[in-house]
Parts: structure tokens; sequence; C-alpha cells
């Protein structure tokens, strides 16, 4: 039909990579589209070229060539700046002693055991030579504590002048509570840069807790804000003639105001995706009867998912772009590295096929585009399918089918199958990585996916859609009208809003109604008046909605829930709004996680406000009708032509069809068939069909149920054949077991209390076989130990039991110590035991002799804490209550001790129900000879690496722990290397220390350790390698009995932490040895930890417990961070969440200049940490390195040895004397304004520090990294303290000078001294004393008669110290 010349034409433009789309939708509720090619350089060019196309579309259809009412935009302008690093020069100002709060990322190394050898820090968005410190504090309760020095302010920006930044920062600490401070710094820097200058507050964007993430969100809009106001007001006179209304689209799917997205366009950053998904919630949602939706929008590089419950689009208070993520709310869109350009590639290591994360992108792009890819992708694979049409975009790109064969064929050939399976094997591994992210969307929130409809688009995503949505079990799946084009159509529906919000600290209880009322009252009339400014001249209506949310949890719990709730809820009085809030989060919780914790307190974590237009939604048209309600088949003209394709290794015939020819609703389209349109092709598989419905849509079904749910059943025998014949089932079973420790991991960390867990993440998974062998983990199984110990007591295993333990001595060490409590489920399918799923986490207090539960002066592990043996905490499904109360009566923090068990129960739950889900899917059988053929890989990885990697020779080496807390000391660790029958390696721990008489010790479990050295065999060679327990059977290992690696029970072990560092170090070290990609030196490969304790003036009792950083060592392939960790994962805890929750001031937490080995690399720098308490109590501390140095390698200086220093002017004392503290103690009394700095060690270098570029020295030294005397001394660069120039003839002869003193080493390990060396200069170095020899007293204990523990005693005191290599 003819649509009207006048009324409201709505136009919405998204800018994609390669294309601009445009959808105009008439007043008449019609659609036309256009495509046009984006132009990067002007993103206004193309969309100003795709306006004038469909213009003219316009007047040749409806003779129409008005305004617009609006036109609603989707740009990526902000989005390109941040992935391209093309963002403004910008500068920051920070607090005193935090200036690396941007570059260290809350210090944390992401992968698994060894990634940090591969690591590569991604680059700040502001770097900190241009970061320019700050003096003056305000606490968390909003006072001035150190008032804002001015003056020396003016002097320190005098360097960052001399930049020439576009945009600067202000982010202080505590900022969100009183941004008093952000003022007078704002002011300064207008003053001294002029204004011309974009100056960004982060009290303006982020007023909320968490240094880091205020700081890199308004860093993140400081960056792109000139760029995106420049393009806002370009765009704004370009489009004039077309529309007086302009909006922009924001990552949580509504739209702003040209001026607000030019203000803030950290809120831009998702606005594609969101675009798409905004586009599904008005063109399916509100105009089909299916409200609850998942969202697969497939690209050529990666693929975005998305939840819809009851028609809106589920949010979250992040936005993630690349490896940057801000707090700025968006759509809940997760994206896997899984599109249409995703690189197949054959691993020979591991015998298997990987696709993805890498991906050809555009250039030179799949094989089939003829722009030089040779790799095989995803659209290869389904070009040789038949798939794909052999032309895209309306016959304008021609792709090259006899490339995509040969560059498939080339992957085929090396696995020895045919080049249809392996194209069907690579279509099936990302469609089960997308599977993985669709069910990690929805399960997390605590939905079944099967209750959804699944909507796919993009170019790629109605390809994958119907293979996916058989394996969700999602139906029916819905593939809109020109789904490539979905995003503009959602701009042109989505409404203009604002959102406001500040964070709000308090208990629920102790929170007044009128405090509540007041600031979202607040908030909400300011939401309201941008609202009605953004709205002044539209055609719109001025009609809005507010709403409120709060962000709710239990106290002391970590995971936040947004609930919201409208102004008519808030006007109910505090009881009723309370009790709507609190019902609200239980419900939620209980939904997403299984469980709700009665009896806790709730606290307000945050108040939010949004304002929404509330105009009339926009309805569409709809087509004609074929039939009165009737399926019936299309035309023969809508049919192009028929093609043999392939679908699970069968020949069949499919047609295809011209979806423009698909125009009428009751259309069925029965598969085999594909539809091409302009942008893209949807794929419908045999046993289901598609019918069109009364908008367009095609709606994809089964044809019945045979289709679905059948699973091929197989013997033994035959499963192994089986897998041997399609080696790609054992990849697709190994990707479905890792999606499974994921959602393990996300569970317990959103919903467990102890800060170790949820800050520090530490908490360790896995899932085994039924023999107790770890498929998928990271710490090895526990299963097989905890079997041991189990059935000597002849202990039975039913459907329905859960078991719980802590005991390292009933499990052989894979519990390392008793905080370590861990969760064990065996998994039944069918009644037959199939497998295992554990969890351990490591609760913040199990008992013990100190808060924190983990006393250095332990001298059994009676004192450690409260000795759970093996237990069953269900009985036949049947809950032990009773177990839970006598272990929670035995904490100090029992409602965080409830809440972590019941995390680990339901994480474990969860992954019993998903391997069951799994066996469906596949059938036992075959799952089972999947799952033992991911071992054999495993095997075949490790056996290659030894044998090709390694040779003959031995490698022996011994490192230290440097006292146990008493005096006594270094521990030796020694370990010896040697390669056996040619293809395994054996560890011989013989000449390590005897047990220690304190908690020093640390029961090495054989499979863990066996673990350990797998990760780092891989972490080089295939980092993306699914490490299992198949490489145990090449790794050998001999522990004495009575060493401090295998104490005697009750020995002591819950500071085991530095011996579990040093046997990484000791690792390393023996592999570098033989191979130089191994070749790192000595780190911060420990955990420290610091507890402080006490009773406030209330009465009320507090735990702090924290984990210390420091510096990673020099690695082949570069330097070490500063201020991180070797232990995968951990997160340090921000300084405004301790100095909120606990009576201290953090005055300092920064990486320690000159602390890190100077080398050709350098090594990582120490953490400094300054405490200043604010409250009676005690502290306990132990860390280790103050002794002996982390040792530098192949010329490499050592790193820096730790410190502890408290300094107590409670005393009155206005300078105090400095009291040197050993590096493990406990009991530690403090008094309100006593301080400790803590400062832990630094890593070796690598190299000979003389060749180090000078350039990059006097960098560092511009980044306070290095000092200017550390430079000179240590690289021999000079370098001008003013400008931070290089004196090159200065640098050419003083390295000359030092080249010709420099005495070689008899080693390739610099330790800083012989030990003798080391004794000697201990108090001048240290101000502690040495410690004594372990030999110069008798053993004592059980462990006295054991035959090791008298020739390791009779040996040391007859030779000594040890020979060191």
């Amino acid at each position: 039909m003819a649509s009207a010349k006048s009324g409201d034409y709505r136009l919405g433009v998204d800018v994609g990579g390669t294309f601009t789309d445009v959808c105009v939708i008439t007043p008449d509720g019609e659609t036309l589209r256009a495509k046009t090619p984006s132009t990067p350089q002007d993103q206004s060019v193309g969309v100003k070229d795709g306006i004038t196309k469909v213009r003219k579309l316009l007047k040749s259809k409806y003779d129409w060539e008005g305004e617009f009412s609006f036109i609603h935009h989707g740009s990526t302008v902000a989005t390109n700046a941040i992935l391209e690093s093309k963002g403004v020069k910008s500068g920051l100002v920070v607090t005193a002693g935090f200036k690396e709060v941007l570059t260290n990322r809350r210090c944390q190394i992401p992968g698994g055991l060894g990634g940090w050898i591969s690591f590569v820090p991604p680059e700040p968005v502001v770097p900190l030579e241009r970061t320019v410190q700050c003096t003056g504090r305000i606490s968390p309760n909003g006072e001035v504590i150190i008032p804002f020095d001015e003056a020396a302010l003016r002097k320190d920006l005098a360097d960052l002048k001399r930049q020439k930044p576009e945009a600067i920062t202000i982010s202080l600490l505590n900022s969100y509570v009183n941004d008093e401070h952000e003022r007078a710094v704002e002011r300064v820097v207008r003053e001294e840069f002029g204004s011309d200058i974009e100056i960004i507050c982060s009290a303006d964007v982020l007023p909320e807790a968490g240094e880091y993430e205020r700081t890199v969100t308004a860093s993140a809009n400081a960056v792109v804000k000139p760029l995106v106001k420049r393009y806002m007001e370009g765009l704004k006179k370009l489009l004039l003639p077309d529309s007086k209304t302009i909006r922009i689209l924001k990552s949580d799917g509504a739209l702003t105001s040209l001026e607000l997205a030019g203000e803030l366009p950290v809120n831009l950053l998702m606005s594609g995706p969101a675009g798409g998904v905004q586009g599904v919630v008005d063109v399916i949602s509100k105009q089909t009867p299916y409200k609850n939706l998942i969202t697969l929008d497939m690209g050529g590089t990666s693929t975005d998912v998305a939840l819809i419950v009851d028609g809106k689009a589920a949010l979250r208070r992040e936005t993630v772009v690349d490896k940057l993520t801000v707090r700025a709310p968006s759509v809940d869109v997760r994206t896997v590295g899984a599109g249409g350009g995703s690189i197949a590639q054959y691993v020979d290591l591991t015998a298997s096929m990987r696709v993805g994360p890498e991906s050809a992108g555009a250039s030179p792009g799949p094989a089939c585009y003829q722009k030089g890819g040779k790799q095989p992708t995803v659209t290869d694979a389904n070009l040789v399918l038949g798939y794909l049409p052999e032309t895209l975009l309306g016959g304008d790109f021609q792709l090259d089918v006899s490339a995509a064969v040969a560059a498939v064929k080339s992957v085929a050939d090396q696995m020895s199958i045919s080049t249809e399976e392996t194209a069907e094997g690579i279509v099936n591994l990302v469609n089960e990585t997308m599977y993985g992210a669709l069910r990690q969307v929805s399960v997390e929130q605590g939905y079944d996916p099967r209750d959804f409809a699944l909507v796919a688009f993009g170019g790629a995503g109605p390809l994958h859609a119907n293979a996916v949505g058989k394996l969700l079990g999602a139906w029916p799946v819905v593939i809109p009208q020109a789904p490539g084009v979905l995003c503009a159509q959602g701009d042109a529906t989505t409404k203009l809003s604002h959102s406001q919000s500040v964070s709000f600290i308090k208990g629920l209880s102790q929170t007044s109604h009128e405090d509540l009322t007041g600031v979202l009252e607040g908030l909400g009339k300011q939401c309201t008046e941008k609202m009605n400014a953004a709205l002044e001249g539209s055609s719109s209506e001025k009609k809005l909605t507010v709403k409120y949310e709060a962000d709710l949890r239990y106290k002391g719990q970590a995971l936040d829930i947004t609930i919201n709730f409208s102004p008519e809820e808030l006007g109910n009085g505090k009881e009723e709004l309370a009790k709507t809030l609190t019902e609200r989060f239980n419900t939620t919780h209980e939904l997403q996680f299984g469980f709700k914790l009665d009896g806790l307190e709730f606290e307000l974590v945050r108040l939010g406000a949004t304002a929404t237009d509330a105009s009339s939604p926009i309805v569409f048209a709809e087509i004609n009708s074929e039939s009165d309600g009737k399926l019936v088949a299309p035309p023969e003209a809508a049919l192009v032509k028929k093609k043999t394709i392939t679908v699970e290794g069968k020949q069949v015939e499919a047609k295809y069809y011209d979806r423009a020819a698909l125009n009428k609703a009751g259309y069925r389209i029965d598969g085999p068939a594909v539809i091409s349109e302009m942008d893209s092709n949807t794929l419908i598989l045999p046993g289901f069909y598609g019918e069109i419905d009364q908008i367009g849509n095609i709606l994809i079904h089964p044809a019945d149920n045979s289709v679905v749910a059948k699973t091929k059943t197989f013997t033994p025998e035959a499963a192994k054949e089986e897998v041997a014949k399609s080696p790609l089932i054992p990849t697709l079973v190994g990707s479905a077991l890792q999606a499974i420790r994921i959602e393990m991991d996300t569970l317990v960390l959103r919903c467990s209390m102890s800060p170790g867990i949820r800050e520090q993440q530490d908490e360790f998974n896995v899932v085994t076989n039924a023999k107790g062998q770890m498929l998928v983990g990271q710490f090895g199984s526990f299963i097989g130990e905890f079997l041991e110990g189990w059935n000597q007591t002849g202990g039975t295993i039913e459907e329905g039991d859960m078991f719980m333990t802590n005991d390292p001595y009933s499990t052989a060490g894979a519990i390392s110590h008793l905080n370590d409590v861990i969760i064990l489920l065996p998994i039944f399918y069918k009644h037959e035991l199939v497998g295992w799923s554990a969890n351990f986490g490591h609760l913040s207090d199990v008992g013990g002799k100190v808060p924190g539960s983990m006393s250095i002066s332990s001298t059994s592990l009676y004192e450690d804490g409260v000795q759970i043996p093996p237990v069953k905490l269900y009985k036949k499904g049947e809950y032990n209550a009773d177990v839970m109360d006598i272990l929670c009566r035995n904490s100090r923090m029992p409602k965080w001790y409830k809440s972590d068990i019941q995390a680990l129960i339901s994480s474990c739950q969860t992954a019993g129900a998903r391997v069951c889900e799994t066996i469906d899917r596949f059938g036992l059988e075959l799952y089972e000879a999947a799952c033992n053929e991911l071992l054999r890989r495993n095997q075949l990885a490790v056996s290659k690496l030894i044998e090709t990697q390694f040779g003959d020779e031995e490698a022996v080496f011994t490192d230290f722990v440097d006292d146990d807390g008493a005096g006594v000391g270094p521990y030796a660790v020694k370990c010896k290397m040697t390669k056996v029958d040619g293809n395994k390696l054996r560890f011989d721990f013989d000449g390590t220390s005897a047990q220690s008489n304190t908690s020093l010790n640390f029961f090495l479990s054989p499979t863990m350790f066996k673990m350990f050295v797998g990760y780092y065999l891989l972490a080089v060679f295939d980092p993306h390698c699914v490490v299992n327990e198949g490489l145990y059977d090449f790794i050998e290992v001999a522990i004495p009995d009575g060493s401090i690696l295998k104490p005697t029970r009750p020995a002591a072990l819950s500071c085991r932490t530095h011996l579990l560092g040093r046997v990484m170090d000791i690792i390393q070290a023996l592999m570098g040895q033989h191979n130089k990609a191994y070749r790192a030196a000595a780190g911060f490969s420990d955990s420290p930890h610091f507890f402080y304790s006490g009773w406030t003036p209330e009465g009320e009792w507090f735990q702090l417990y924290q984990i210390a950083f420091g510096g990673v060592p020099a690695r082949p392939i570069g330097d070490g961070p500063d201020m991180h960790c070797l232990f995968p994962a951990i997160k340090s805890v921000p300084t405004e969440s301790v100095e909120l929750g606990f009576p201290l001031l953090v005055e300092a937490n920064e990486s320690l200049a000159d602390t890190g080995g100077a080398g050709f690399y350098r090594g990582g720098n120490a953490h400094r940490t300054r405490f200043r308490f604010l409250n009676r109590g005690e502290f306990s501390l132990h860390d280790d390195r103050w002794f002996t140095h982390p040792w530098g390698i192949d010329g490499g200086q050592p790193g820096k040895r730790s410190k502890k220093i408290l300094y107590r002017y409670s005393g009155g004392a206005a300078d105090p004397a400095p009291e040197y503290l050993p590096s493990k103690c406990d009991h530690v009394k403090v008094l309100p304004g006593d301080v400790l700095e803590y400062i832990t060690w630094g890593g070796g270098g690598l190299g000979d520090a003389l060749t180090r570029p000078a350039d990059k020295v006097a960098l560092e030294v511009h980044q306070k990294l290095v000092t200017v005397e550390g430079a000179r001394a240590n690289y021999g660069v000079v370098v001008d303290p003013a400008t931070f120039a290089v004196d090159a003839a200065g640098t050419e002869a003083l390295r000359a000078d030092m080249a010709a003193a420099k005495v070689e080493l008899p080693s390739i390990y610099n330790r800083g001294g012989s030990l003798d060396e080391l004794r000697a200069r201990a108090v001048a170095d240290t101000g502690l004393a040495a410690p004594a020899a372990q030999w110069l007293e008798d053993p004592y204990g059980a462990h006295v008669q054991l035959p090791y523990v008298r020739e390791w005693y009779k040996q040391r005191r007859a030779e000594g110290d040890w020979t060191l290599e």
C-alpha cells in the first residue's frame, strides 16, 4: 500500500565497520531500508549518503521528500576511538600515592596458571607519564582529613602542560561522597590550561565507590569526549535539512540528545549492539506473541548474545569494549570470539582443531573473499557445505568456492578426514561456542533457555540460527526482516531516556524513609529536567515516566542486584518499601543462584532514577496473508534454484529462495532450504520448517519432536570407534565442559561473601570423570585423593550425597590448608556414577588461634582451625544442618562461612546438572569416549613437548623461603629434573628442608604439582589448550616423607603459600635451564596475607583480609608487570571499599620505583601500601623474600627485597622511629594513628641492563617507575630530571665504563650474593637479624624418626649451607 505523504517519517541509522544501514518507518508502519559503505574517516558522510539513498526510495515509492520527524543514530565514533587507541591526548590527576590506579587495573593477570609468562598488559587509557599526583584526602565519610595542596599541584602540572593534552580527568579518592577537592583541582586546571581543554571530574561521570572503576570510566569519557563533541556538532549541521531532532543511541538501548551524548560519550560505547537488541524488543516482543527472547547477533569477528525477559532487555552496569571495561549502563550483551571470519586451525600439539578466537577480519578476510586470505574460516566452511550462495549483497560480491575448498582441505588433510567433515566440524564448533554464550546469558540469570524463543540477526546469525536453536531447545527461531539492518530499525523505534545514580552504602534497616525519598526524588527531578530540555522542540508528546532503582545486597556480599520500583511504591512508606525490595531481591537471588539467605541484613549500595519518553510506541504494518490461518507452500517464483548441500555427513538437495518473494504471511518453507536476501542468508535444516508471520519474520520450528530429541546410542566399543572416526566430537564435548567450568566460577564469585573469594577470586573448581580424573579445572583433581581416603573408611557413595572436607591429611595434600573448604558432588546420570564436580574456596575464618585462621606461630594443625574430615553434607539428598551449625559456631565470621558454603554447593549442583545435559546431547557412551580422547590428547601434547623441547641433561635448582616466623631459616626447596624414557619428566625434591615446627609447611600433592607442570609446559606453546589430567602419565614426582613439602600430621600448614610460590619459581627455573622460552627470572609468586581485626567502639567485630601484590619477573616476552601476582585471576580490593568497611586509612597503594630488577627486560616493581589504623586492634601478616633476593637471570639484576615497617604515632611522637617487623608475625597490637608501611618484593630482571633501550629507561623515569639515580646506577642511562630527555653522549660513556667494570657471574642466576654474604649484610640491609639455620636445633615432632629427616639433619650439619646453582 502507498504510505501517506503527510505524517511522521522516522529514520534510524546505524554505522558498522563496513556498511552504514538506514531504516525509515513511514506513518503507516511500513519500513524502507538502504545500505551504503561506511566512511570511517568521518562517519557522518556515510550517514548522509545513506539518508540521500533512502530519500530517493521514498520519493520513488511515496512521492515524499519532507523533513523526518527525527533521526536516531547508533554511532561507533566513541567505540572506534577506544578500539583503535585514537582518542585525544589526555592527562589524569589522582590522589597522591595512587598513581597506578589505571595502569594496574586492580592488579589482575587473567588466564590460568603460567598465564603470566605470556600476559601482555593492555595500555592504560591515560599513560603514567601524563598522570599527576595531588596531595589531599577525603575520608569515606566525606570529611577533609588532609588539606588540598594547591601550590604543589600547580608545580606538578607544569610537566603535563608541556605535553599539551586536549583533555584532563580528575579522579580523587572518595570524591563520590564529597567532590570538594575535585572541584578545587578543576579550578586550578582551568586556570593553568585555559578554556579550550576538556576537564572531566569523576564525580560528574560516576559518583560511585570503586576508585579504579570510577577513574577508568571518567578517563575513557575524557579521551573520546572532544572527538564525539566535534562529531555531534558536525552531524547536527550536516543533517539540519533532514531533521531538527537528532538523537543518539546509548549502550543501554535508550536515546540521548546530541548535547548529552557529547558530554557523556562513555555511555555510547555499546551503541551498535544495543540497537540490535532494542530492534528485537520493538519488532519482535511488541509485535508478536514472543516476549521472552534470546538474541544472537553474529557478525564477521564476533557474536553478541543478550536476554529479553517479558519484553525488556536485561541490563548490566558495565560496558565492555575489547579489553576495556567501564562502569556505564548497557544492554547485557555478552560477546564471544565466534564470527564468520573466525579462523579454523589444526593444533598439532593436541592433534585437534580449534576455531577462533583469531579472526581473518575484513582484511584479508575469509579465503573465499579473494582478498589474500588463505586460512579457513567459518564463512569458508559454510560455502563448502553449500549453505551460502556464490554471490552476496544482491549479486555484487562474488565468492570463490574453490578457494574456500582449498582452505578447508588444508586442515582436513592434517586431520585425515574429508573436507566436508572438516567444514561441518568448523560450523559445529562455532555453534558450540555460541551455544555456551547463550546458555551463560540465560542460565546465569536463572532462566531456562527452552522457555525462550531465539532471535538471530546480523550478517551471519540467520545461517547458524537453526542449528543453535536445536542445541538450546529454544523455539521458534525468529529471523526478522532484513536482519543485517535490524540495528538501524532498533534505532528508529527507541525512546529517549536519561538516568542518574549515586552511591548510597547503608544498611536498609538503618536508612530513613526521608533519606531515601530525598535522594531518589532529587535524582528523578534532575532526570526530568534533562529530558524536558532534550524534548524541547521535538514532535514527540511530552509524556515522561520515572522509575527508581536500588542496588541491594546481603550485607558482606559482593553481589549487587538491581531492584526496580515505582514512585508509587516509594510513597508507600519505609516498612512497605523495605518489604517490596527484600522480597524482590530474595526472589531474584533464588532464581539466579538456587538459594536465598534468610536472616541476613540487607545493605543498599546505589540509588538511581530514570526518566523515559512515554509517547506512543511505533506500530509496524502487517503484510498480506496468503491463506486463512493455514500454512501453504511459497510460489514457484520465489524459488531461485536447487542445490546439493551437506548436513550431518549426508548430501541432500536444498531449495534456495528469494526472501523478497516470500512477502505474504502463511508461507511454509520446508528444510533443507536457504532463504537469501541482500544482507543475509537463512539456513533451514532438514526436519525443520520456516513460516512467514504477519510482519514478515521467518519462524523456524521442528517439523516434529524426532529431529530435536534423538540421540544416537553406542556400545562403548562403537563409541570409541566413532570418536576415532570423528575427531571433532571430543572438541565439542571439551568446549561444553569448559563452559560448565566458567559457569561454576561465575556463580561462586557472584554470591560468596569472603573477600578472598569474592574479590581476590581464591576459589578453584573441577569437573572429572567417574574415576576422578580432571577434565577441566586448574589445581588438579581433588577427587582421587578424596576417594582413596574415603574408600579406606568403608564409606558409601550414593545418589544425592554431597561431601565436604578441608583436611589436607585426609586428601594427601589435594587441599593444602584448612581455610580451603571443598564441596564434592558425585554426578549420577540415570542412577549411574558418571563424574564428579568439586569446588573449594578460601573462607575468611575457620577458627584457630588468630583471626583469619592463618597463624604463622601455629605448631600443629589443631591451632590452624577446625578440621573437617570427609563428611556427607547431604546424604541421599538430605541436608545435614547440624554439621553446618557446628562449623559456623566455630568461625568468627559465621554469616560469611554459611554464604560461601552455599555458593560452593550451588556451583557443584549446577555443574552436575550441566554434565547430565551434555550427556543427554551426546549419549553416555559417546560422552565417556570423548572424555577419554580429551585425556589422551593432553597426554600426546605433553609427551611431544617433553620430547622436542627438553634435552637429556639434568637440571637442578634450589630456592628458599626465608624464615618460618620463629627466626629459623632459610628453608630450601631443592629439585632435580631429569628426562626419562625420552618423553617423561621426573622431578625429585631430595635435598629439600625437613618440615618446620611452624605453619610454614606445604603438603604438596603430587597430582597438584603435575598440574602445575602441565600448565607451565602448555602456557608457552599452546596457551589456549584446555589442560586436563591426561598429562599425568608423563610427569613423575618424588617428595620425601618428613620434608617441608610432605610434612607429618599434625604439622601446621596454614601459611603454606610461600612454599607454594617457591615451587612455582622452581618449575620455571628448571624448565628455563632447558628451554629459553621458559627462562624467566624470579618474582612475586607468593600471595602474602595481611589481617587486621578488632572491636569497634560500638562493640562490632571487624576482620580485614587482604592479599598483597608485587613484581612479576621479567620474561622472554618482555618486562614483568608492576604490582601484580603470578597467581591467576586474583584481584586487589578497592581502597575505597577497604576504607568504607574497616577502620583504617590507606595512605598509599602504589608501586615502588627501582624495586624491579634491572635488565634488558625489567622485573616488575614491588607493591607499597601504607595503612593508618583508626581503631585499636591487632594485625597478622606474613610474606617472604626479605632475606634472599628474587633472582635475576642471564645478566639481569635481582629484584629488591620486602620490608614491613611500623610507625607508632599513637605514642605522641611527631616522627617515631621505624620498627622493622619480621616478615611473618601474629598479634601485633596497634592503636589509632599507628602506621604500617608494607613493601613487597620486586621481580628479577632478564638480560643485560646496559643493553636496554635508553629511551625506554627515560620514559620509565618520567613514569616514576625508575628514579633518575636508578637509571644511572642500574642501566647506565643519564636522564635530564626536568625534561626526561636522554643525554646520549653521557649515556654512551657511562655504559662503556660500567661494561668495562662488570664482573661476570659464575651462573646464569644473580641472587644478590651468597647466603653467607646475605647473612653478613642482613642487619644493615634489612634492619633485622639473619635467620638461624634450621639444623642448629634438633628436630621436634612426629617426624623425627623418619629416615629422610634423620639423614637430612646429618648431611646439613656436615656440609652447612647449600651449594647454589
